[in-house]
């Protein structure tokens, strides 16, 4: 019977996920093609071509922001070619991204999986939409709600794969805009500091090391291939 109630359970799981996948795309392919601000709509299109054809952030161009969504934007329009439907997507996908980590994060914090996907459809209708297509704002609170997640997790379960996970989030939110994934780091800087002081695992710690040591070591190969 156990069995059997887990299986219903994983299903409609697996069912949630996926009406989440397409109403998060959708809703957001509908609104940023409604209409758009000549400054900032075509701004990573923009540097997301250029990054494209091997004009690289810092290098050949100067920018007020993190390198991040450019090379994000890049990969799409590799993939996906170049075209305002793929630009819309990059934001759609990120939309998905925090509906999907938001749904996630309540059931395994044991609410109500029907409770859990209603939350997460409301996320979804305000995460990106009132943007539509990438802007860095939005990626930079979108990672950085998703790492104090990420932190409540790790604190919240003893699997350490959150703990290897945060510090990649945190990195790539500060390196979308320092604001306000700068501010929102130093705080989980500060009570993960706290934490470990009053639960000392060394297990944790060389996990949450691992996965600083992951990304800052990807970052500086991404430097060493575009010769930033």
């Amino acid at each position: 019977m156990k069995k059997i109630e887990f299986i219903l359970s994983k299903k409609k799981e697996i069912f949630y996920i996926f009406i989440l996948f397409l109403f998060s795309i959708s809703i957001n392919q509908h609104y940023g093609n409604l209409g758009l601000c000549p400054i900032d709509s075509f701004w990573f299109f923009n540097s997301g071509y250029d990054a494209l054809n091997g004009y690289y952030p810092f290098k050949d161009y100067w920018v007020i922001a993190g390198p991040f969504i450019t090379f994000v934007q890049a990969i799409l329009f590799k993939i996906f070619g170049v075209s305002w439907f793929t630009y819309v997507l990059h934001a759609s996908l990120f939309n998905f991204l925090i509906s999907i980590v938001t749904f996630y994060t309540l059931c395994k914090l044991k609410l109500n999986i029907n409770f859990s996907f209603f939350y997460s459809l409301l996320v979804a209708s305000i995460a990106y939409t009132s943007a539509g297509t990438p802007f860095v704002d939005h990626h930079a609170s979108i990672l950085s709600i998703i790492s104090l997640l990420f932190f409540i997790l790790a604190i919240k379960t003893n699997s350490v794969i959150y703990w290897f996970i945060l510090p990649i989030t945190l990195v790539i939110a500060f390196l979308t805009k320092q604001t306000p994934s700068g501010y929102i780091g130093l705080i989980i800087i500060f009570f993960t500091i706290i934490y470990f002081l009053l639960n000392f695992d060394l297990r944790k710690i060389f996990y949450a090391f691992l996965g600083s040591l992951t990304i800052i070591l990807f970052f500086l190969l991404i430097l060493f291939l575009t010769s930033i």
